[in-house]
């Protein structure tokens, strides 16, 4: 077995036990699955952080995403670390370009995966224009300077109202909240408020 083809059988061993470990969880994890973290060297989120994102995702089943997507890194690092040496030696190889390929997006791809399976729907994304026959036609160069020039001299601030709108960022990875009224990160799935607590 050439080692292209063995780093690809040891990344499917470690893709199964992983998946297999999170998904056979009970409901934010249990003792195997800690006892994969541990392996991994991935340290657990507190009982309550797990309760709350079981909850808020409705979580049926299967450990917390944030932990797992924290563990399916952990194999992208190793992977890379073991793909370094084989790019000199297999640099035209296309079983190595499409072993590359897949490495890149592993963590999203395997994330997505996992959460489908244990019944965690997306979060929808913001509506955006309306399109199609009844969306108004994008204004024209000259209608942009003509408007621009009508109302130079007003002052456009003075009669306006402002909505206060307050933009929350997650605490652990700075990402935005997209949705109201969605308080778990997109991104790493943990909940975007409270006190910083390390997953690392």
């Amino acid at each position: 077995m050439d080692p292209v083809t063995a780093l690809e059988a040891a990344l499917a061993q470690h893709l199964g036990v992983i998946q297999r470990a999170a998904y056979g969880a009970p409901p934010g994890g249990g003792p195997a699955w800690d006892a994969m973290l541990r392996h991994y060297g991935v340290p657990a989120l507190d009982p309550q952080e797990r309760a709350m994102i079981v909850s808020c995702m409705h979580m049926q089943r299967g450990a917390v995403p944030a932990e797992v997507r924290v563990v399916f890194a952990g194999l992208h690092a190793w992977l890379q670390r073991e793909l370094d040496p084989l790019r000199a030696s297999f640099s035209g190889s296309p079983h190595l370009a499409t072993l590359q390929q897949r490495a890149a997006s592993l963590v999203d791809h395997e994330i997505a995966g996992y959460e489908r399976a244990v019944g965690i729907v997306p979060s929808q994304p913001v509506a955006g224009p309306v399109s199609g026959p009844a969306a108004p036609a994008a204004p024209s160069l000259a209608s942009i300077f003509a408007n621009a020039q009508s109302t130079s001299k007003e002052v456009p601030w003075a009669n306006m109202k402002h909505k206060n709108v307050i933009n929350l960022s997650c605490v652990h990875c700075g990402g935005p909240q997209e949705q109201p009224q969605d308080f778990m990160c997109k991104y790493c799935r943990r909940p975007i408020a409270g006190a910083i607590k390390p997953t690392a």
